[in-house]
Protein backbone atom coordinates (compact mmCIF):
# COMPACT_ATOMS: atom_id res chain seq x y z
CA UNK A 1 0.00 0.00 0.00
CA UNK A 2 1.36 3.46 -0.90
CA UNK A 3 2.42 6.04 1.64
CA UNK A 4 -0.62 8.32 1.17
CA UNK A 5 -2.91 5.44 2.07
CA UNK A 6 -0.98 4.35 5.17
CA UNK A 7 -0.29 7.33 7.37
CA UNK A 8 -2.74 9.29 9.61
CA UNK A 9 -5.36 9.21 6.84
CA UNK A 10 -5.98 5.54 7.68
CA UNK A 11 -7.93 6.63 10.78
CA UNK A 12 -9.92 9.07 8.68
CA UNK A 13 -10.82 6.37 6.18
CA UNK A 14 -11.93 4.04 8.98
CA UNK A 15 -14.10 6.69 10.63
CA UNK A 16 -15.67 7.76 7.33
CA UNK A 17 -16.41 4.14 6.48
CA UNK A 18 -17.94 3.51 9.93
CA UNK A 19 -20.22 6.52 9.48
CA UNK A 20 -21.28 5.32 6.03
CA UNK A 21 -21.94 1.77 7.26
CA UNK A 22 -24.20 2.95 10.07
CA UNK A 23 -26.04 5.22 7.66
CA UNK A 24 -26.34 2.39 5.13
CA UNK A 25 -28.03 0.14 7.69
CA UNK A 26 -30.54 2.88 8.46
CA UNK A 27 -31.14 3.57 4.75
CA UNK A 28 -31.89 -0.08 4.04
CA UNK A 29 -34.48 -0.19 6.80
CA UNK A 30 -36.17 3.00 5.62
CA UNK A 31 -36.16 1.81 1.98
CA UNK A 32 -38.11 -1.29 2.97
CA UNK A 33 -40.38 0.26 5.58
CA UNK A 34 -41.72 3.37 3.83
CA UNK A 35 -43.67 1.65 0.99
CA UNK A 36 -45.35 -0.71 3.46
CA UNK A 37 -46.17 2.17 5.82
CA UNK A 38 -47.80 4.22 3.05
CA UNK A 39 -49.53 1.41 1.13
CA UNK A 40 -50.48 -1.01 3.91
CA UNK A 41 -50.72 0.96 7.15
CA UNK A 42 -51.99 4.30 5.83
CA UNK A 43 -53.88 2.62 2.94
CA UNK A 44 -52.79 5.26 0.45
CA UNK A 45 -52.50 4.86 -3.33
CA UNK A 46 -49.38 4.67 -5.48
CA UNK A 47 -50.06 8.28 -6.49
CA UNK A 48 -49.67 9.30 -2.84
CA UNK A 49 -46.57 7.11 -2.51
CA UNK A 50 -45.19 8.80 -5.62
CA UNK A 51 -45.90 12.16 -3.98
CA UNK A 52 -44.05 11.10 -0.82
CA UNK A 53 -41.05 10.00 -2.88
CA UNK A 54 -41.20 13.12 -5.08
CA UNK A 55 -41.27 15.40 -2.03
CA UNK A 56 -38.22 13.61 -0.66
CA UNK A 57 -36.43 13.80 -3.99
CA UNK A 58 -37.13 17.48 -4.60
CA UNK A 59 -36.10 18.47 -1.07
CA UNK A 60 -32.97 16.33 -1.28
CA UNK A 61 -32.03 18.02 -4.55
CA UNK A 62 -32.31 21.43 -2.89
CA UNK A 63 -30.38 20.31 0.22
CA UNK A 64 -27.69 18.67 -1.91
CA UNK A 65 -27.14 21.78 -4.00
CA UNK A 66 -27.11 24.00 -0.90
CA UNK A 67 -24.72 21.79 1.10
CA UNK A 68 -22.47 21.29 -1.92
CA UNK A 69 -22.02 25.04 -2.38
CA UNK A 70 -21.61 25.51 1.36
CA UNK A 71 -18.93 22.82 1.42
CA UNK A 72 -16.92 24.42 -1.41
CA UNK A 73 -17.40 28.10 -0.59
CA UNK A 74 -17.68 28.26 3.22
CA UNK A 75 -16.75 25.14 5.22
CA UNK A 76 -16.92 21.45 4.36
CA UNK A 77 -17.25 20.03 7.89
CA UNK A 78 -20.42 21.91 8.95
CA UNK A 79 -22.03 21.15 5.60
CA UNK A 80 -21.23 17.44 6.01
CA UNK A 81 -22.57 17.22 9.57
CA UNK A 82 -25.74 19.16 8.72
CA UNK A 83 -26.42 16.86 5.76
CA UNK A 84 -25.89 13.77 7.93
CA UNK A 85 -28.14 15.14 10.67
CA UNK A 86 -31.27 15.30 8.52
CA UNK A 87 -31.79 11.52 8.42
CA UNK A 88 -32.01 10.87 12.20
CA UNK A 89 -34.42 13.81 12.52
CA UNK A 90 -36.60 12.31 9.78
CA UNK A 91 -36.45 8.80 11.24
CA UNK A 92 -37.39 10.27 14.63
CA UNK A 93 -40.56 11.73 13.10
CA UNK A 94 -41.63 8.21 12.12
CA UNK A 95 -41.62 7.28 15.80
CA UNK A 96 -44.57 9.64 16.25
CA UNK A 97 -48.16 8.54 15.46
CA UNK A 98 -48.29 7.79 11.75
CA UNK A 99 -50.09 10.12 9.38
CA UNK A 100 -49.62 11.29 5.82
CA UNK A 101 -48.56 14.82 6.84
CA UNK A 102 -45.88 13.40 9.15
CA UNK A 103 -44.80 11.02 6.39
CA UNK A 104 -44.39 13.91 3.94
CA UNK A 105 -42.37 16.02 6.40
CA UNK A 106 -40.12 13.05 7.22
CA UNK A 107 -39.60 12.35 3.52
CA UNK A 108 -38.68 15.99 2.87
CA UNK A 109 -36.11 16.06 5.68
CA UNK A 110 -34.73 12.55 5.26
CA UNK A 111 -34.78 12.23 1.50
CA UNK A 112 -37.03 9.16 1.45
CA UNK A 113 -37.02 9.36 -2.32
CA UNK A 114 -35.61 5.93 -3.19
CA UNK A 115 -34.42 7.60 -6.40
CA UNK A 116 -31.08 5.89 -6.23
CA UNK A 117 -29.84 2.41 -5.56
CA UNK A 118 -28.73 1.62 -2.04
CA UNK A 119 -25.19 1.72 -3.32
CA UNK A 120 -25.56 5.06 -5.03
CA UNK A 121 -27.01 7.28 -2.33
CA UNK A 122 -30.67 6.41 -2.16
CA UNK A 123 -32.27 7.41 1.15
CA UNK A 124 -30.63 10.43 2.76
CA UNK A 125 -28.79 11.23 -0.45
CA UNK A 126 -27.91 14.83 0.50
CA UNK A 127 -24.86 13.57 2.40
CA UNK A 128 -23.53 11.35 -0.38
CA UNK A 129 -21.68 14.01 -2.47
CA UNK A 130 -19.99 15.41 0.63
CA UNK A 131 -18.84 11.94 1.67
CA UNK A 132 -17.46 11.50 -1.84
CA UNK A 133 -15.58 14.81 -1.62
CA UNK A 134 -14.02 13.92 1.73
CA UNK A 135 -13.02 10.46 0.52
CA UNK A 136 -11.42 12.04 -2.58
CA UNK A 137 -9.14 14.06 -0.30
CA UNK A 138 -8.16 11.05 1.80
CA UNK A 139 -6.87 8.84 -1.04
CA UNK A 140 -4.43 9.32 -3.96
CA UNK A 141 -5.95 10.09 -7.36
CA UNK A 142 -4.63 6.97 -9.07
CA UNK A 143 -6.51 4.75 -6.61
CA UNK A 144 -9.78 6.66 -6.36
CA UNK A 145 -11.86 4.25 -8.42
CA UNK A 146 -10.68 1.38 -6.22
CA UNK A 147 -11.50 3.23 -3.00
CA UNK A 148 -14.87 4.45 -4.29
CA UNK A 149 -15.62 0.89 -5.33
CA UNK A 150 -14.66 -0.55 -1.93
CA UNK A 151 -16.56 2.09 0.07
CA UNK A 152 -19.66 1.78 -2.09
CA UNK A 153 -19.51 -2.02 -1.90
CA UNK A 154 -19.32 -2.05 1.89
CA UNK A 155 -21.98 0.64 2.23
CA UNK A 156 -24.30 -1.30 -0.03
CA UNK A 157 -23.72 -4.45 2.01
CA UNK A 158 -24.72 -2.56 5.13
CA UNK A 159 -27.89 -1.32 3.40
CA UNK A 160 -28.64 -4.90 2.35
CA UNK A 161 -28.24 -5.96 5.97
CA UNK A 162 -30.70 -3.21 6.88
CA UNK A 163 -33.21 -4.68 4.44
CA UNK A 164 -32.83 -8.11 6.02
CA UNK A 165 -33.17 -6.77 9.55
CA UNK A 166 -36.25 -4.82 8.48
CA UNK A 167 -37.99 -7.95 7.27
CA UNK A 168 -38.04 -9.48 10.75
CA UNK A 169 -38.95 -6.37 12.74
CA UNK A 170 -42.20 -4.51 13.20
CA UNK A 171 -42.40 -1.12 11.51
CA UNK A 172 -42.09 0.59 14.91
CA UNK A 173 -38.91 -1.33 15.71
CA UNK A 174 -37.58 -0.77 12.21
CA UNK A 175 -37.88 3.03 12.41
CA UNK A 176 -36.43 3.12 15.93
CA UNK A 177 -33.36 1.21 14.76
CA UNK A 178 -33.04 3.52 11.75
CA UNK A 179 -33.11 6.53 14.08
CA UNK A 180 -30.42 5.15 16.41
CA UNK A 181 -28.12 4.00 13.60
CA UNK A 182 -28.34 7.25 11.63
CA UNK A 183 -27.68 9.22 14.81
CA UNK A 184 -24.60 7.08 15.44
CA UNK A 185 -23.43 7.92 11.92
CA UNK A 186 -23.43 11.64 12.79
CA UNK A 187 -21.51 11.08 16.04
CA UNK A 188 -18.76 9.11 14.30
CA UNK A 189 -18.49 11.73 11.53
CA UNK A 190 -17.44 14.40 14.06
CA UNK A 191 -13.99 12.78 14.20
CA UNK A 192 -13.32 12.45 10.44
CA UNK A 193 -10.39 14.68 9.32
CA UNK A 194 -11.59 17.18 6.72
CA UNK A 195 -9.45 19.59 4.71
CA UNK A 196 -10.44 23.28 5.01
CA UNK A 197 -11.50 25.30 1.97
CA UNK A 198 -10.96 28.97 1.09
CA UNK A 199 -14.03 30.96 2.12
CA UNK A 200 -15.77 32.91 -0.59
CA UNK A 201 -14.01 31.17 -3.48
CA UNK A 202 -15.97 30.52 -6.70
CA UNK A 203 -15.22 27.63 -9.08
CA UNK A 204 -12.93 28.44 -12.01
CA UNK A 205 -14.33 28.58 -15.56
CA UNK A 206 -12.78 25.19 -16.37
CA UNK A 207 -14.45 23.64 -13.32
CA UNK A 208 -17.82 25.13 -14.25
CA UNK A 209 -17.58 23.55 -17.71
CA UNK A 210 -16.90 20.15 -16.16
CA UNK A 211 -19.76 20.59 -13.69
CA UNK A 212 -22.19 21.57 -16.45
CA UNK A 213 -21.44 18.47 -18.52
CA UNK A 214 -21.69 16.03 -15.65
CA UNK A 215 -24.85 17.81 -14.49
CA UNK A 216 -26.47 17.36 -17.91
CA UNK A 217 -25.85 13.62 -17.78
CA UNK A 218 -27.07 13.62 -14.17
CA UNK A 219 -30.44 15.06 -15.19
CA UNK A 220 -31.24 12.14 -17.49
CA UNK A 221 -29.75 9.63 -15.10
CA UNK A 222 -31.99 10.97 -12.34
CA UNK A 223 -35.05 11.02 -14.57
CA UNK A 224 -34.59 7.34 -15.39
CA UNK A 225 -34.10 6.44 -11.72
CA UNK A 226 -37.10 8.46 -10.63
CA UNK A 227 -39.33 6.71 -13.14
CA UNK A 228 -38.58 3.19 -11.95
CA UNK A 229 -36.39 2.73 -8.87
CA UNK A 230 -38.92 3.92 -6.23
CA UNK A 231 -41.54 1.52 -7.61
CA UNK A 232 -39.57 -1.71 -7.85
CA UNK A 233 -40.62 -2.90 -4.39
CA UNK A 234 -44.19 -1.55 -4.79
CA UNK A 235 -44.35 -3.35 -8.17
CA UNK A 236 -44.09 -6.71 -6.41
CA UNK A 237 -46.45 -5.58 -3.65
CA UNK A 238 -49.15 -4.49 -6.12
CA UNK A 239 -48.77 -7.02 -8.93
CA UNK A 240 -47.81 -10.19 -7.03
CA UNK A 241 -48.94 -9.24 -3.47
CA UNK A 242 -45.52 -10.25 -2.16
CA UNK A 243 -45.50 -10.22 1.68
CA UNK A 244 -42.95 -8.03 3.48
CA UNK A 245 -40.74 -10.81 4.95
CA UNK A 246 -40.39 -12.41 1.49
CA UNK A 247 -39.85 -9.04 -0.21
CA UNK A 248 -37.18 -8.27 2.38
CA UNK A 249 -35.26 -11.38 1.27
CA UNK A 250 -35.51 -10.58 -2.44
CA UNK A 251 -34.62 -6.92 -1.91
CA UNK A 252 -31.61 -7.92 0.18
CA UNK A 253 -30.47 -10.42 -2.46
CA UNK A 254 -30.83 -7.81 -5.20
CA UNK A 255 -28.89 -5.34 -3.10
CA UNK A 256 -26.21 -7.93 -2.40
CA UNK A 257 -25.74 -8.69 -6.09
CA UNK A 258 -25.51 -4.96 -6.74
CA UNK A 259 -22.93 -4.64 -3.99
CA UNK A 260 -20.64 -7.27 -5.46
CA UNK A 261 -21.00 -5.80 -8.96
CA UNK A 262 -19.44 -2.59 -7.65
CA UNK A 263 -16.18 -4.45 -7.07
CA UNK A 264 -15.91 -4.76 -10.86
CA UNK A 265 -15.61 -0.98 -11.26
CA UNK A 266 -11.79 -0.76 -11.19
CA UNK A 267 -11.53 -3.52 -13.82
CA UNK A 268 -14.23 -1.90 -15.97
CA UNK A 269 -12.47 1.46 -15.71
CA UNK A 270 -9.06 0.06 -16.64
CA UNK A 271 -10.38 -2.15 -19.41
CA UNK A 272 -12.93 0.12 -21.07
CA UNK A 273 -12.68 3.61 -19.56
CA UNK A 274 -15.49 5.26 -17.63
CA UNK A 275 -17.62 6.21 -20.66
CA UNK A 276 -17.72 2.75 -22.25
CA UNK A 277 -18.23 1.14 -18.85
CA UNK A 278 -21.27 3.35 -18.17
CA UNK A 279 -22.75 2.95 -21.64
CA UNK A 280 -22.38 -0.84 -21.71
CA UNK A 281 -23.86 -1.56 -18.29
CA UNK A 282 -26.72 0.93 -18.53
CA UNK A 283 -27.85 -0.08 -22.01
CA UNK A 284 -28.02 -3.67 -20.79
CA UNK A 285 -30.14 -2.48 -17.85
CA UNK A 286 -32.41 -0.61 -20.27
CA UNK A 287 -32.99 -3.74 -22.35
CA UNK A 288 -34.01 -5.78 -19.31
CA UNK A 289 -36.26 -3.07 -17.88
CA UNK A 290 -38.38 -2.97 -21.06
CA UNK A 291 -39.43 -6.63 -20.69
CA UNK A 292 -39.79 -6.78 -16.89
CA UNK A 293 -43.49 -5.75 -16.57
CA UNK A 294 -44.54 -8.40 -19.11
CA UNK A 295 -42.89 -11.31 -17.33
CA UNK A 296 -44.35 -13.75 -14.79
CA UNK A 297 -43.15 -13.59 -11.20
CA UNK A 298 -40.00 -15.69 -11.69
CA UNK A 299 -38.88 -13.73 -14.76
CA UNK A 300 -39.65 -10.35 -13.19
CA UNK A 301 -37.79 -11.39 -10.06
CA UNK A 302 -34.75 -12.44 -12.10
CA UNK A 303 -34.63 -9.01 -13.75
CA UNK A 304 -35.12 -7.29 -10.40
CA UNK A 305 -32.18 -9.18 -8.92
CA UNK A 306 -29.72 -7.96 -11.57
CA UNK A 307 -31.11 -4.53 -12.50
CA UNK A 308 -29.49 -2.57 -9.63
CA UNK A 309 -26.17 -4.30 -10.31
CA UNK A 310 -26.13 -3.07 -13.88
CA UNK A 311 -26.99 0.45 -12.78
CA UNK A 312 -24.22 0.74 -10.18
CA UNK A 313 -21.38 -1.39 -11.57
CA UNK A 314 -19.70 1.60 -13.23
CA UNK A 315 -20.72 4.17 -10.59
CA UNK A 316 -17.30 4.41 -8.85
CA UNK A 317 -15.63 4.97 -12.24
CA UNK A 318 -18.03 7.81 -13.02
CA UNK A 319 -17.48 9.35 -9.57
CA UNK A 320 -13.70 9.13 -9.93
CA UNK A 321 -13.96 10.74 -13.38
CA UNK A 322 -15.83 13.74 -11.93
CA UNK A 323 -13.53 14.13 -8.93
CA UNK A 324 -10.43 13.76 -11.11
CA UNK A 325 -11.51 16.62 -13.36
CA UNK A 326 -12.03 19.09 -10.51
CA UNK A 327 -9.52 20.63 -8.07
CA UNK A 328 -10.04 20.00 -4.36
CA UNK A 329 -11.81 23.30 -3.71
CA UNK A 330 -14.48 22.66 -6.34
CA UNK A 331 -15.28 19.01 -5.65
CA UNK A 332 -18.00 19.58 -3.07
CA UNK A 333 -19.86 21.98 -5.36
CA UNK A 334 -19.33 19.72 -8.37
CA UNK A 335 -20.56 16.60 -6.60
CA UNK A 336 -23.44 18.46 -4.97
CA UNK A 337 -24.61 20.11 -8.20
CA UNK A 338 -24.42 16.84 -10.10
CA UNK A 339 -26.37 15.00 -7.41
CA UNK A 340 -28.92 17.82 -7.08
CA UNK A 341 -29.62 17.67 -10.81
CA UNK A 342 -30.01 13.89 -10.66
CA UNK A 343 -32.35 13.91 -7.68
CA UNK A 344 -34.30 16.97 -8.78
CA UNK A 345 -35.14 15.49 -12.16
CA UNK A 346 -36.05 12.25 -10.40
CA UNK A 347 -38.74 13.97 -8.36
CA UNK A 348 -40.86 14.89 -11.38
CA UNK A 349 -40.32 11.46 -12.89
CA UNK A 350 -41.49 9.82 -9.66
CA UNK A 351 -44.75 11.75 -9.72
CA UNK A 352 -45.23 10.74 -13.35
CA UNK A 353 -44.68 7.07 -12.53
CA UNK A 354 -47.11 7.12 -9.62
CA UNK A 355 -49.79 8.52 -11.94
CA UNK A 356 -48.92 6.11 -14.78
CA UNK A 357 -49.06 2.99 -12.60
CA UNK A 358 -52.41 4.04 -11.11
CA UNK A 359 -54.22 5.40 -14.19
CA UNK A 360 -52.35 4.64 -17.44
CA UNK A 361 -50.29 1.47 -17.81
CA UNK A 362 -47.87 -0.40 -15.59
CA UNK A 363 -45.30 -0.61 -18.38
CA UNK A 364 -44.90 3.18 -18.79
CA UNK A 365 -42.18 3.65 -16.11
CA UNK A 366 -40.21 0.67 -17.42
CA UNK A 367 -40.22 1.84 -21.05
CA UNK A 368 -39.51 5.43 -20.04
CA UNK A 369 -36.60 4.25 -17.89
CA UNK A 370 -35.04 2.46 -20.85
CA UNK A 371 -35.49 5.45 -23.17
CA UNK A 372 -33.91 7.84 -20.67
CA UNK A 373 -30.90 5.55 -20.22
CA UNK A 374 -30.42 5.40 -23.98
CA UNK A 375 -30.30 9.19 -24.31
CA UNK A 376 -28.13 9.42 -21.18
CA UNK A 377 -25.58 7.08 -22.76
CA UNK A 378 -25.53 9.16 -25.93
CA UNK A 379 -24.78 12.29 -23.88
CA UNK A 380 -21.79 10.66 -22.18
CA UNK A 381 -20.28 9.86 -25.59
CA UNK A 382 -21.07 13.36 -26.90
CA UNK A 383 -19.53 15.20 -23.94
CA UNK A 384 -16.55 13.00 -23.11
CA UNK A 385 -15.82 10.93 -26.22
CA UNK A 386 -15.92 7.17 -26.51
CA UNK A 387 -12.61 6.96 -24.63
CA UNK A 388 -13.57 9.62 -22.05
CA UNK A 389 -10.64 11.88 -22.87
CA UNK A 390 -12.23 15.10 -24.16
CA UNK A 391 -11.95 16.59 -20.66
CA UNK A 392 -8.59 15.54 -19.15
CA UNK A 393 -7.99 15.07 -15.44
CA UNK A 394 -6.42 17.87 -13.38
CA UNK A 395 -3.18 17.60 -11.38
CA UNK A 396 -3.96 16.35 -7.89
CA UNK A 397 -2.92 18.30 -4.84
CA UNK A 398 -1.50 16.57 -1.78
CA UNK A 399 -4.13 14.68 0.17
CA UNK A 400 -5.23 15.61 3.70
Amino acid sequence: MSEPERNPRTNGLGLLLASRLLRGLAAGMVTLGVPYLVLKELHASTIVLGGVFAAGALATAAFTFLFGRLGSRVALRPAFLLALGLLPVAAGLLLLPWSLPTMFVASILGGFSATGSLAGGGVGGAAFPLQTTILSDLVPSENRTRWFSLFTFLTSLSATAGLLLGGGASLEELFLLAFLLSLGSVVVAFFVPIRPVTRGRRPADSSRRVIRRFTATGVLNGFSQGLLTPFLIPFFVLVFDTPRPEMSTWAALSGGIGSFSILLAPQLDRRFGFVRAIVGTRLTAASLAVVMPFLPFVGALAVYLVLPALRVAALPAQTAALMGRLPHEDRSEGAGTNEAARIGSASGATLLSGFAIEDVALAVPFVGYAAALLVNSMLYVHFFGWDGERIPTVPDAAAV
